[in-house]
């Protein structure tokens, strides 16, 4: 000790003193935590307001009114127009692209009624009630014109663009680094651009992935009877990719979906992680629940399976690194929207979507005009409706 008290003395006064800046430094560490404080409570307290009138909005749920569920119709270009089914009913909905055709149904497990999602009374839970995912979506497809699956894209579209951000931005990041790991790192996303601000077509808020992210295929051959899609051993047949994942992408590079052949998909990878029906993100871990509608995601929403046009074919081409995935390059091959009865559309939209069915649905309650637009308008394939 002493010979460091013996060097204390022989240094300058001037030099045991503290640096002129340090004061300064210090001053604004403080203003910094003070503001990310300030910051921290007004996020909060926005997100309980939110939350408050969220819930003030939402019907209440009694034993006349039905419970809570996804709304599903057949999106343009897919036909037959103003078709429609809930995630509580596993009957399986037809639908015509053009290029394809088919049938679909998704089922979503009862996650506003904590009581029947213990009990495992609803539709399909002898195969859900066991298994972490929220909802599965089928999907059976038989094609008019040959396809490459290495061409084809699988995941879900915005209806318009939504601006997000900078908070909703960081918000967000981190449910989709949750799917871009659930997806292995293939996954095409984009907040979209703005109309307003950007030159030619804009691009939609999207979340794509590759096709072989697909849980479940099922070949079967020309002249062989397909799998029914509530089949109760539906969950045993086919390529399961969590079972066999080198297998699956075997299966899926290079396929060509031919005419003649049924393909048929089972898809759930990333339903642990979104809760359709309460539009959000449950918390996991370190990180809190999400409300989907706080992040830039409104619905509806539309699940959607697409591929690009050859890039000769594009337009409004921004430069060679310009890869966006506009409506005017997209062949879709299947189209759905999707909103929850618990946060729905404003109801004019629902009138777009569902079209004659929503009629129907509005007259029989003595409301609502039973004329409806042509929903066929998709700029894509040739469409039969």
């Amino acid at each position: 000790v002493q010979p460091f008290s013996r060097l204390a003395m022989a240094l300058p006064s001037e030099s045991l003193e503290s640096p002129w800046w340090l004061p300064w430094c210090s001053l604004m560490v403080m203003l910094e935590a003070a503001i990310l404080a300030i910051w921290a409570v007004w996020y909060i307290l926005q997100r309980m307001t939110k939350s408050e009138a969220r819930e003030k909005s939402l019907p209440t749920i009694t034993e006349e009114s039905t419970s809570p569920h996804l709304v599903l119709t057949n999106a343009s270009p897919c036909g037959p127009p103003g078709v429609s089914s809930r995630s509580d009913n596993v009957e399986p909905v037809e639908f015509d692209s053009g290029i394809c055709h088919g049938s679909w149904f998704c089922v979503h497990k009862p996650t506003y009624e904590p009581d029947r999602m213990q009990s495992g009374k609803y539709p399909l839970a002898e195969h859900l009630h066991q298994r972490k995912r929220l909802w599965e979506w089928r999907l059976q497809l038989r094609f008019r014109d040959c396809v490459s699956a290495d061409s084809v894209y699988f995941g879900c579209e915005q209806d318009r663009y939504y601006h997000v951000g900078t908070v909703e931005r960081y918000i967000s990041s981190s449910v989709i680094s949750l799917l871009r790991h659930a997806s292995a790192d293939n996954m095409y996303q984009t907040h979209g651009e703005d109309p307003a601000s950007v030159r030619g077509e804009a691009e939609r808020p999207t979340i794509a992935f590759p096709l072989w992210v697909m849980d479940q295929l099922i070949i079967t051959e020309e002249g062989e009877e397909a799998p029914k899609l509530d089949d109760p051993d539906f969950s045993t047949y086919g390529i399961i990719r969590a079972q066999n994942r080198k297998g699956m992408q075997e299966a899926l590079h290079g396929l060509e979906f031919k005419p003649g052949r049924t393909f048929t998909f089972g898809f759930w990878c990333i339903a642990q992680f979104v809760d359709a029906i309460g539009w959000r993100v449950p918390a996991r871990g370190v990180i809190p629940e999400v409300k989907l509608n706080e992040i830039g995601t409104h619905p509806p929403i539309y699940v959607t399976m697409y591929l690009l046009r050859p890039q000769d074919q594009w337009t409004d081409v921004q430069g060679r690194r310009d890869t966006r995935h506009l409506d005017s390059r997209k062949i879709y091959i299947w189209r759905v929207s999707l909103w929850s009865s618990a946060l729905p559309p404003p109801l004019e939209r629902q009138k777009d979507l569902q079209g004659a069915a929503f009629a129907r649905r509005r007259l029989s309650s003595g409301d609502g005009d039973p004329s409806s637009p042509p929903l066929c308008s998709f700029p894509s394939f040739g469409c039969p409706w």
